[in-house]
């Protein structure tokens, strides 16, 4: 870390703009008067020669039009003056919002994380009836925490919207997943229709689009009391590059009159304030909606009608990629969410991280495989090799981690590519943005898998270089390492191992100008963060790390003092356990 860190020099065109204005103002004024009155001098002068009556009501309208330039000047003056106390306002508003959201979500979590691990323990019916109540509530008031972090983003410009690859009909079965409980225990009846994109798959941000339905389906639930609520997303145009594609929300229940319509969209707001007695919510959800729609390229619109009904649509135009370009999406892999498959096959595993080390295999272990560790690059390259020069039975599969020392997974993966020993290379990394993907087929790599991942994910990957040997039932869906209470805790243990003195490695890098080091210190820390569930960790962690990618430090005093400050609460929490 330096003090000298780069920082572009802005140029606020607002505070400049009213000295040029004030400059303008007095041109315009003083420029007519003098022409007039030199027009009106000059017919004096000819007509009767009263040259001092000119002079005289020129050198006064001169005057007059000086005082009356000053006079706005300081008008003006005072309305910029209050335009920037607003704006300074606004955005304190909105940091303290985002610092405040920050800090009560590290608590909710050990609420929420705490009263589920009651749960699951010794306790009578009415103790696990109120732990349970306990956890619901814990869950909504941390999704208010969340939308007040949004709409201060929102707020403050800082919404951030991605661009990779992903499947709508994933993403939409995610979305119904989700729903589906609510509207079963209303009685309504829940339709989704998705129009596939034949050959293509869209690059946008599908956490962002899932939030975007999430919210307009909840809204529809929370609002419909009998009948019916349609999801209906249909292909309207297409093209060698794109795709627009049309969602539409549905409902029949309770309606709006256009009074109302016309305030939904307004934060904190909803159709009526009598409403919020009976339906809960902050009211931000809508405007946060509309935003992220916005931040796409879209525009969200609404129809309704008091006691019919309401429909929310909305167009996005979406990047494509042929769906062969990228083999994460190669065909769609069948096998039912309640079933794990099982396999047989031995597969290395090329990653430093010992916590990353032993999540990954105990994920392999649990669906049959073997699995065998190499701490970087170099010493997986020579295993393969190793094994193709003895003869022994190749490797069936490898998982590369990208940001290893001694050898990185890009070389390591280029030279076993040229060992032409037919074994497939996978990317297992954080970095999954479409940008890095290409850069990672070009090296040869056949697939990637982001960290952390579920196990579904995991699975699908393994299915398209594997047949499965069986088939074991059970409630699968979305099964993480995280539900294994007794992994968990070995987990945090070995997070504490790995990461107590990470700080203070960190910065020693930073003061020998080590930069490459310091990156891989803080993305090693950015990945376990991310294994045990502490997102504003590795948010912090993942901000260090861009500000020291291409080998410069433009990392802030701030930037690591968050770092800093989540890392310790983190460690806190887990030496108490």
């Amino acid at each position: 870390m330096t003090d000298e860190t780069e920082k572009p020099v802005k140029t606020n065109k607002n505070d400049q703009q009213p000295n040029v204005s004030y400059v303008k103002i007095i041109l315009v004024i003083i420029i007519t008067v003098l022409v007039i009155n030199v027009c009106g001098f000059a017919v004096n002068a000819v007509s009767d020669s009263a040259l001092l009556t000119g002079l005289i009501t020129f050198i006064l309208s001169a005057a007059a039009a000086t005082a009356a330039s000053f006079i706005l000047i300081r008008a003006y003056k005072e309305i910029d003056s209050l335009r920037k106390t607003a704006e300074s306002m606004s955005e304190i508003k909105s940091n303290f919002l985002a610092v405040v959201s920050h800090e009560i979500r590290t608590p909710m979590n050990s609420i929420i994380g705490f009263s589920e691990l009651a749960m699951e323990g010794e306790a009578s019916l009415k103790t696990k009836d109120f732990l349970n109540k306990i956890n619901t509530n814990a869950k909504w008031l941390l999704q208010i925490i969340n939308d007040i972090l949004d709409i201060s983003k929102v707020e403050s410009g800082k919404i951030e919207i991605e661009n990779i690859p992903f499947d709508m009909h994933e993403l939409l079965s995610s979305c119904r997943t989700l729903i589906l409980p609510g509207a079963v225990e209303k009685g309504l009846t829940l339709y989704f229709y998705v129009e596939p994109s034949i050959g293509k798959r869209p690059l946008g941000d599908p956490k962002r689009l899932r939030q975007v339905l999430i919210n307009l389906l909840s809204n529809a639930v929370k609002f419909t009391n009998t009948g019916m609520i349609k999801l209906n997303v249909s292909l309207k145009n297409m093209s060698d590059n794109s795709i627009t594609m049309y969602f539409e929300v549905k409902d029949s229940g309770i309606g709006m009159t256009n009074g109302q319509i016309d305030k939904i969209f307004d934060p904190f707001t909803q159709a009526k304030a009598g409403l919020k007695r009976k339906f809960s919510g902050t009211g931000l959800g809508l405007s946060i909606t509309k935003n992220i729609i916005e931040s796409m390229g879209g525009k969200l619109s609404v129809e309704s009608n008091p006691g019919i009904g309401s429909k929310f649509y909305f167009e996005l135009v979406f990047d494509t990629i042929n769906t062969g370009d990228d083999e994460y999406f190669d065909k769609k892999l069948a096998f039912n969410e309640l079933e794990k498959p099982m396999f047989d096959g031995e597969i290395l595993l090329c990653e430093d991280n010992q916590m990353n080390q032993e999540v990954i295999s105990e994920h392999l272990k649990r669906v049959g495989f073997v699995t065998v560790a190499a701490d970087n690059g170099k010493i997986g390259y020579e295993m393969v090799k190793k094994r193709m020069e003895n003869g022994e039975k190749q490797f069936d599969l490898v998982f590369m981690d990208m940001h290893m020392p001694v050898m990185d997974g890009l070389e390591a993966s280029s030279k076993i590519m040229e060992l032409n020993s037919g074994v497939p290379v996978v990317a297992m990394t954080a970095n999954i943005m479409f940008n890095d993907r290409e850069i990672y087929k070009n090296s040869g790599m056949h697939d990637c898998v982001g960290k952390p991942f579920t196990s579904q994910e995991l699975w699908r990957c393994l299915m398209k270089y594997f047949t499965p040997r069986s088939y074991t039932s059970g409630n699968y869906n979305n099964t993480a390492l995280e539900s294994d209470l007794e992994f968990q805790k070995e987990l945090q243990q070995m997070f504490i191992l790995n990461n107590k003195n990470k700080f203070i490695e960190i910065t020693e890098a930073l003061e020998c100008a080590d930069i490459e080091l310091a990156c891989r210190l803080v993305h090693s820390l950015k990945g376990n963060a991310g294994q045990i569930g502490k997102i504003i960790l590795q948010n912090a962690a993942s901000d260090v790390e861009n500000k020291l990618k291409n080998g410069k430090n433009y990392v802030t005093d701030d930037q690591m003092k968050i770092l800093k400050t989540e890392l310790e609460i983190v460690l806190n929490e887990f030496s108490a356990l």
